[in-house]
């Protein structure tokens, strides 16, 4: 993970193009579908994109107010502790077999949420959005933190 994998697109259209053009058709892509969803959602604010396999990563999308924020190594260092974090989280865990396989972990920051969806235990996608409004972690922060 020592190379620098900086956003190839400027836009989340350019990622669902992009993705279409993968797959020869558009819409048959999971992820190219989870593009089209997130850009139709007026209230999510995407930061990030990305995908992982392994300690191999790829940035889809960088959100232009932070690719002139933060430089190269800063996002490469970024990129790296999200998956980290990621192939960190077994997939499925005897403890919670009843709970059943895992289908993506949040973490909540001040300003900014980081969402896994992992595919497997290697490999999946990774998103950031603006922190906004959540009722159950804000309730317990109000009372908790």
């Amino acid at each position: 993970m020592d190379e620098v994998h900086d956003a190839e697109h400027e836009t989340l259209e350019a990622v669902e193009a992009d993705l279409a053009e993968d797959f020869g058709r558009e819409g048959d892509d999971p992820l190219q579908q989870f593009i089209y969803s997130l850009r139709n959602l007026d209230e999510v604010d995407v930061r990030v994109v990305g995908q992982y396999d392994g300690e191999n990563y790829e940035l889809l999308y960088l959100r232009e107010d932070l690719e002139s924020k933060f430089g190269p190594e800063e996002r490469t260092a970024r990129m790296k502790a999200i998956v980290m974090k990621a192939l960190g989280e077994p997939v499925t865990e005897p403890e919670f077999d009843d709970y059943g396989e895992l289908d993506a972990v949040l973490r909540w920051f001040e300003n900014a949420v980081v969402a896994i969806y992992p595919h497997d235990e290697w490999s999946g996608v990774f998103v950031s959005f603006d922190r906004t409004d959540s009722p159950v972690v804000d309730l317990a922060l109000e009372h908790l933190a």
